[in-house]
């Protein structure tokens, strides 16, 4: 990763360091440089202002939607607690802290959702596969559901892969597997947007997460392309939704919080 870049990461993790010494009752930070909460970064009514903010969030999404999450709607639909774990890096950090799962419960008003974020900066899941992490960062939390994401998996779906056999080695939770929004991706440059940033590799990764999610019977959901159709239609030019060149700010979160929103929210 590009050494700005880094540094973007690293003045992200310090001002979470910041934030669990503030609330520490809320947050955990592990011994190897990452965070594992449940709490909210941001308060309701500042995301709720957000979300007054952008345009009206409208996304092509996939038809198939939620046929491979059966448990997690049961549990939506029926009522309880449904726990998800949210594992990867700060842009996952920044997907779990627009509320987007409060959205979601307003339309299952019987189900309680939990949800759990396990991050670390510029991490994926070559990070994750090693031995200890997945215990800690995802088994020791419960999971009903784990999402896995971000926009720092070096296009390695090996890993991923190996994350969620051991994943499902010790637990029968479902997954849902996603590309990264933001990142150095600009997708007002044209219709070729992904190609131009890294030669198609985007592009090609996620038809490999898809194909590996096939092959789990996970979800899977190619958010930077629901993003990148958003942004291309909302009329605004980026930095209205982004803090730096790397990540959303609170009017970005909002997008996704309402993408996931209307994702979760089944067919009609």
């Amino acid at each position: 990763m590009h050494r700005s870049v880094r540094r973007v990461f690293s003045r992200r993790f310090a001002s979470l360091l910041i934030a669990a010494a503030l609330a520490p009752a809320a947050w955990s930070q592990t011994d190897d440089g990452g965070y594992i909460f449940e709490g909210n970064e941001r308060k309701p009514e500042e995301m709720a202002a957000a979300r007054a903010k952008i345009p009206p969030v409208s996304v092509a999404l996939p038809t198939d939607r939620l046929k491979r999450l059966p448990a997690t709607m049961k549990k939506l639909r029926d009522g309880g607690t449904l726990r998800m774990v949210m594992l990867g890096d700060s842009i996952i950090n920044d997907t779990a802290r627009s509320c987007w799962h409060e959205l979601v419960e307003k339309h299952y008003p019987k189900c309680h959702i939990v949800r759990v974020v396990s991050v670390r900066g510029s991490t994926g899941c070559w990070f994750y596969k090693e031995p200890g992490k997945i215990d800690k960062y995802v088994l020791q939390q419960r999971p009903d559901l784990v999402i896995i994401g971000g926009i720092s998996q070096r296009h390695d779906v090996a890993s991923i892969r190996e994350c969620m056999k051991q994943i499902r080695t010790a637990s029968p939770c479902e997954f849902f597997l996603m590309t990264g929004p933001f990142g150095g991706a600009n997708p007002l440059s044209g219709e070729d947007w992904r190609k131009k940033l890294d030669g198609g590799k985007d592009e090609q990764y996620a038809a490999e997460l898809k194909s590996l999610a096939d092959a789990f019977d996970a979800e899977f959901f190619d958010m930077q392309l629901a993003w990148g159709q958003y942004l291309r239609g909302a009329g605004k030019p980026l930095d209205v939704f982004k803090r730096d060149p790397v990540h959303a700010n609170a009017e970005g979160e909002a997008v996704l919080a309402r993408i996931l929103e209307q994702y979760f929210t089944p067919p009609k």
